[in-house]
């Protein structure tokens, strides 16, 4: 649909905060960045950790030709069954580092990855505790004592405080897969249950 159409694509698990407008006109082409907590404790692609949450192209643009050509190569791997690497996140950022070393740096047909902090200020609550676990072991290395130190002070989004910078937060899979997979009650307790009958107005 981006490819062929251009426009916005958001999960519908994407809360907006503030228009985006401003950080959508950076290029024609604008994709979303995982926390560098995700990208460093979880994922094994690196940074930047190139997320499909939010995505925003022109019709047309040659990057998504690219996705389109590459996807089926990534059916069939020993993790073919994991969304991440199918159509995911890790697939978005391996596509995007081998469209880059590609493209002419003169180019015309940039893609823009917006830091972490304006589209995903906040990581994925359910691995916050694996994370923690991670800076507790010896040997982590001096470029993630800043986001152990982060991790250490996070409250599991109960204080609702984002940067500044924050244009959307992302919910992750807490606000749809139930009470059963939001072990901490962030989203469960407090969301606003509304019949979708109550947005049509009647005649």
């Amino acid at each position: 649909m981006l490819h062929e159409y251009g426009g916005l694509y958001a999960d519908l698990d994407m809360e907006c905060l503030k228009p985006i407008d401003t950080a959508l006109n950076q290029s024609d082409c604008v994709v979303s960045q995982e926390p560098l907590e995700h990208a460093e404790f979880l994922a094994p692609v690196g940074t930047p950790l190139v997320s499909n949450a939010l995505m925003a192209c022109r019709p047309g643009h040659p990057f998504f030709a690219n996705v389109i050509v590459r996807l089926p190569s990534y059916t069939g791997w020993v993790t073919w069954n994991s969304v991440l690497w199918a159509t995911g996140p890790y697939m978005l950022t391996t596509v995007y580092r081998h469209y880059e070393r590609g493209r002419r740096r003169s180019d015309a047909d940039v893609v823009t990855v917006a830091a972490p902090d304006v589209f995903h200020p906040t990581p994925d609550d359910s691995m916050v505790d694996y994370m923690r676990r991670v800076c507790l072991r010896p040997d982590v290395g001096t470029k993630h004592r800043a986001l152990c130190q982060r991790l250490t002070a996070y409250d599991f989004g109960r204080s609702g405080g984002h940067s500044t910078s924050a244009l959307t937060v992302h919910h992750w899979t807490h606000s749809w897969v139930g009470r059963r997979n939001d072990p901490y009650g962030l989203l469960n307790d407090r969301m606003k249950r509304f019949d979708v009958a109550e947005l049509i107005p009647r005649r």
